[in-house]
């Protein structure tokens, strides 16, 4: 069963963030996405939309960048370094995922850093700016490495949902199959970039609700 997933969606839990929980299905079915997967910054997701499928995951702030966490039953640690928050979230029966690496403009780890061995590499994100040196450098690493690519959008506001995805070949359409497939590495990003009227309206959203 092929799937096409957003595998990196914000929701207003995030405090740079203004999507509904209730705003996702209706994205979905806009961007003809299957489903989500949500990761709030340093919140675990504790609620998921209907109709879709929706995994819970977080984006967690380690001491040497963000990194993804999927499938998760408990939180995960902040500030703590890169290592020993992959070793947590894999503890915990989660996928690691590592977000927009070799970005210029966001806190990204240094792949070649790493000691622990994460599931799979972002290497298309769609809020990327000059996101063509980025995603060729994830590309890069990730082949030499042997490591599953995925792709996500990154949104923090509905329109942006689906932007870019990741086709996953699972058994099921349940989480712990999509899971199983992203570990196995039965998956495929797609997508591109957000648009600069979509970037802007998202600055003002973001002032909007610090305000």
């Amino acid at each position: 069963m092929k799937l096409k997933l957003d595998l990196h969606v914000h929701t207003n839990r995030s405090n740079d963030a203004v999507t509904l929980i209730t705003d996702i299905p209706t994205a979905c079915l806009r961007s003809k996405v299957d489903g989500v997967a949500i990761t709030d910054h340093n919140l675990l997701a504790t609620d998921k939309p209907n109709g879709i499928l929706a995994i819970c995951g977080v984006e967690v702030s380690s001491r040497e960048g963000h990194i993804l966490g999927l499938g998760l039953k408990s939180a995960v640690e902040k500030d703590q370094s890169a290592d020993a928050t992959i070793r947590q979230i894999h503890e915990n029966e989660g996928v690691v995922v590592i977000p927009h690496p070799y970005d210029w403009f966001r806190s990204s780890v240094k792949l070649h850093l790493l000691r622990e061995r994460p599931d799979a590499i972002e290497v298309i994100n769609a809020s990327s700016l000059f996101h063509w040196v980025p995603w060729r450098r994830a590309r890069d690493y990730a082949r030499r490495e042997n490591l599953a690519t995925v792709g996500g959008s990154d949104s923090h506001f509905q329109d942006t949902i689906g932007r870019a995805y990741t086709q996953v070949q699972a058994q099921t359409s349940d989480e712990r199959s999509v899971l199983e497939a992203i570990r196995r590495g039965l998956v495929s990003p797609g997508g591109e970039t957000i648009r600069i009227s979509e970037r802007l309206r998202k600055r003002r959203l973001q002032a909007r609700k610090k305000s």
